[in-house]
């Protein structure tokens, strides 16, 4: 379709020159005027001058700036070109090796907003924000395979606030890929299911923190929560925890977690390895009855969750949640705590942190806090793209 100009009030027009990649539709005074998902449009000073190119995404309410030159379609060549500038870069980094896991399109950072792609070994997974976006995600995959080289490419469809349980949109292009696939992390083997639903089995957003994490488990007894498919346990487990355990509500994760550790040639019924299906309040409640203690433990909370009878909400629990967990942490050595936050949907993680230390009447000391790693790279101009904190703490 044809580009449509479109003529910014000030204050968005200010936005969109300071660097901004995604203008909420409620800045515009007609909003309707970007109703059309994934339409061209040509954005434009209050002078009819050319500010920027973009598509419409009313679904997320939302304008995508994806160039700063004009446009008049978003074409096979266009995202060929911002493919292989986005693919020069991992390459930079070390990443494409063909049996790793990585970032190789992270959304605003690599100017395509409402797009996201990961590589895991000879398949990528693209990630399309908008339902309205799916014919560009199209040509974008196409993109990707003509670049980057990949067996294929599966598209999944990630509408605003998700998708029904077991109904992800996804297909195929290229290659179908095997329904379980091994892929490296920093050499270490994990275990993914491209197209078992939204998400994989390996989140590439923590890679370089599962490295970081050796250091505060060796030789020490660690507690990983909200464990999901384990590579944070695994992690440990290879570094030489005394003891892992890992906990999830999903008795079906801990299998596959459990299938993690094999491929680590380490044995999951070993006694110093224990997986507890379990909600995670439950269990830690359990565990500081019978006075259970922990060297390590990790904090790696959903934002959301509906699977506990109360339900789970970071920006309000988040707080109790350490309070209980540290009191598992020994008072007479060091006792260390890993925690995560998603700060786009939550307050700053240290918040969350100093609330819990005055709950639990304990004090820290911050060791270490981190984000996104360098192949999820973000503009300057855009603080909302920096969604990942991670902290180390030494609880007294």
């Amino acid at each position: 379709m044809p580009p449509r100009g479109l003529s910014l009030p000030d204050e968005a027009a200010r936005r969109v020159l300071a660097g901004c990649p995604v203008l909420d539709l409620a800045l515009l005074p007609s909003p309707g005027a970007a109703a059309e998902p994934g339409r061209p449009l040509h954005l434009l000073d209050a002078h009819g001058g050319m500010l920027a190119s973009a598509v419409a995404d009313p679904e997320n309410e939302v304008i995508r700036v994806l160039s700063t030159d004009p446009v008049d379609s978003f074409d096979l060549a266009f995202f060929r070109r911002k493919a292989l500038a986005a693919l020069r870069l991992r390459q930079a980094l070390g990443l494409v090796d063909g049996v790793s896991a990585y970032r190789l399109l992270n959304g605003e950072g690599d100017g395509l907003s409402g797009f996201v792609a990961d590589v895991y070994g000879p398949f990528v997974v693209l990630y399309v924000y908008a339902k309205g976006l799916i014919n560009l995600g199209r040509l974008l995959a196409q993109a990707i395979l003509e670049t980057a080289g990949p067996q294929g490419i599966v598209l999944k469809v990630r509408p605003k606030g998700g998708p029904s349980p077991g109904r992800v949109k996804q297909e195929s292009i290229g290659a179908e890929p095997p329904p379980k696939l091994t892929v490296l992390e920093n050499g270490v083997p994990f275990e993914i299911h491209l197209e078992g639903g939204l998400n994989v089995g390996l989140f590439t957003d923590m890679r370089e923190h599962r490295r970081g994490l050796r250091r505060f488990a060796a030789g020490r007894s660690v507690l990983n929560t909200f464990a999901y498919t384990g590579a944070l346990s695994v992690t440990a487990a290879l570094a030489g925890a005394s003891a892992v355990t890992s906990v999830d509500l999903s008795s079906g994760v801990l299998k596959w977690a459990r299938e993690n550790f094999r491929l680590s040639g380490l044995d999951p019924d070993a006694p110093r390895y224990r997986f507890e299906t379990n909600d995670v309040i439950r269990f830690l409640k359990e565990e500081v009855q019978r006075k259970a203690r922990y060297d390590t433990i990790i904090l790696d909370p959903p934002t959301y969750s509906a699977a506990r009878a109360a339900g789970w909400s970071m920006k309000n629990d988040y707080p109790d949640l350490i309070a209980l967990a540290v009191e598992l942490l020994p008072r007479d050595a060091p006792g260390f705590l890993w925690v995560s936050a998603n700060t786009h949907k939550s307050r700053a993680l240290l918040r969350h942190v100093e609330e819990g230390m005055v709950k639990a009447k304990r004090t820290a000391r911050v060791l270490e806090v981190g984000g996104l790693p360098p192949d999820y790279p973000t503009p300057l101009e855009y603080p909302e793209a920096r969604y990942l904190e991670v902290c180390y703490l030494q609880v007294d």
